[in-house]
């Protein structure tokens, strides 16, 4: 069947195949962690600040259909999360901020979680085509809203389109609907077990005006409020006459991290009134991830910042001073978590959802240095869990400019490809500017370096933007020791790695070394 000709003659098309059981389980696991935080404007706006969900809903499985049936120029304009417990009842209705009788909307709603026949959404089809909303109908003939059973609709659709009939999709995790935004629709989950839930999200031709409705009127006739105009999100061409509050996608690219050498200066005295003294470097988007930061903290002894906790971020977290006790926990309250000791020479990687924190055992101050950042959901299950990396016992090749010890390679839920390698370059001994497809983060241990025209002490770091011309030179008497993360984007999420392998551009840099070796 033509894409959009089901969509154009009932009201709906589907169900359409859109996730894997494994994305599936990790969107599910994604929303859960973001919690019931409600977006400012209105409770549909979840895509503006939330990239998972906006990169989902710009895949092109999705919008190849929508556009197909409303034309060129869409927008975005809701996303919202729906749980609906056993024996729970959305009674039939039309959505009110899109069943006018001018169209050009499209919803689609997709199964999450105990997705069945039983709990999907029931839909008339063709109900499209009477112009009018479920709501104003039952108005105009006097039917109560729990009066408005499939049967009772169905005839009031037939009195304007003989074709409508009842439609309860049998439908599974990671299938979607896409219908009409003045299509007739409920839901009643009718299992007995488990809650239902589904992801909505709602699109519009751009120029249409999309309004928020006064929630305190469900019924008919229906008010809408002027203002505040609800933020869209262009997703699809372009929105030129002014109908609508247009925004940016999240984690826009403006103001992006650059190329730079941070220093630390860490107030390793006790402070009793601040046992945790946080030291912050950089924050920001960069080409590779919607948000990196890096800070280092010192912990007077006895304390931790703060309970174990979990967050939508992935984390890394290298030790640089004495040595420290990481927490690792199931939940915030977990009464048996897993505990490590970690001291410099090695670094724990946290994925997104990880519940953690860090303790000092002992009785003097420790330090440490944490990268955070946010990106592309990868939503798989084949991706890095929590890793704790030693490298302490790594040594240097006197005959080699430099040597390098790969520690972790990986894809994680936000990247592509996580690499991490320690570099031993000898006095002298350098490699020329060039520039790479990812963000790099160099974290000195030892010895000094050169670069961006600066000397650069131990325990500094230097970031490496995607993009942006970086060398590096020893020109000190002693072995430099520095430790280096690689940041690779999801190939096909807007960062589309170009790039050879890591292992062969090692090799390439280690052979321009070697050229200029002394």
């Amino acid at each position: 069947m033509p894409v959009g000709t089901s969509l154009a003659h009932d009201g709906f098309e589907g169900p359409v195949r859109i996730l894997t059981a494994a994305e599936c389980r990790r969107l599910t696991q994604h929303l859960r962690r973001a919690g019931s935080d409600e977006p400012a404007v209105w409770e549909k706006a979840r895509a503006l600040d939330d990239r998972v969900l906006y990169e989902l809903a710009t895949r092109p499985s999705i919008l190849e259909r929508v556009t197909s049936w409303i034309g060129p120029d869409v927008v975005l304009w809701g996303v919202s999360a729906v749980s609906r417990d056993p024996g729970q009842v959305h009674p039939w209705h039309s959505d009110i901020e899109s069943c006018g009788p001018e169209g050009g909307f499209v919803s689609v709603w997709i199964g999450l979680e105990n997705t069945s026949r039983d709990s999907s959404l029931q839909l008339i089809a063709g109900s499209h085509r009477v112009g009018r909303s479920v709501q104003e109908v039952r108005a105009a003939t006097g039917i109560g809203r729990e009066e408005a059973t499939p049967t009772a609709l169905v005839e009031l659709a037939r009195a304007v389109y003989t074709e409508a009939d009842l439609v309860e999709p049998d439908m599974t995790d990671g299938e979607a609907i896409f219908f009409d935004g003045g299509l007739w629709h409920g839901t009643d989950n009718r299992r007995r077990r488990g809650s239902r839930l589904a992801l909505l999200l709602q699109f519009a031709a751009a120029d249409r005006a999309v309004r928020i409705p006064d929630w305190v009127e469900l019924d008919w006739p229906f008010r809408i409020l002027e203002e505040p105009r609800p933020p869209v999100i262009v997703v699809s061409g372009a929105a030129r006459n002014g109908a609508n509050h247009v925004v940016p996608p999240p984690f826009g690219w403006s103001d992006r991290l650059t190329t730079a050498v941070h220093s630390f200066d860490l107030p390793l005295g006790e402070t009793p009134a601040e046992p945790w003294r946080p030291v912050p470097a950089f924050r920001g988007p960069t080409a590779t991830v919607a948000e990196m930061s890096c800070h280092a903290s010192v912990l007077d002894g006895g304390h931790s910042p703060h309970p174990p906790h979990a967050h939508e971020e992935e984390e890394i977290l290298v030790p640089i001073h004495g040595q420290v006790q990481l927490v690792i926990a199931s939940s915030e309250n977990d009464p048996e978590p897993r505990t490590e000791r970690a001291q410099p020479g090695s670094f724990v990687y946290y994925p997104a959802g990880q519940h953690h924190t860090i303790h000092n055992p002992g009785s003097s101050p420790v330090a440490y240095l944490m990268f955070k950042w946010r990106g592309h959901a990868r939503l798989r299950d084949d991706v890095l869990g929590t890793e704790i990396v030693r490298f302490d016992d790594a040594s240097a090749d006197a005959d080699e400019p430099f040597s390098t010890h790969r520690l972790l390679e990986s894809p994680t839920g936000l990247l592509a490809t996580l690499h991490s390698h320690l570099t031993l370059l000898q006095p002298r001994a350098g490699y020329e500017p060039h520039r790479d497809e990812h963000d790099v983060a160099i974290v000195l241990l030892g010895g000094e370096i050169e670069t961006l025209g600066r000397r650069v002490e131990p325990l500094s770091v230097v970031y490496c933007s995607a993009g942006e011309l970086h060398g590096m030179q020893n020109p000190g008497a002693e072995l430099a020791r520095y430790l280096v993360f690689e940041f690779h984007g999801v190939p096909g999420d807007g960062q589309r790695s170009r790039q050879r392998p890591i292992a062969t551009r090692l090799i390439s840099k280690l052979r321009r070394a070697r050229a200029r070796r002394p």
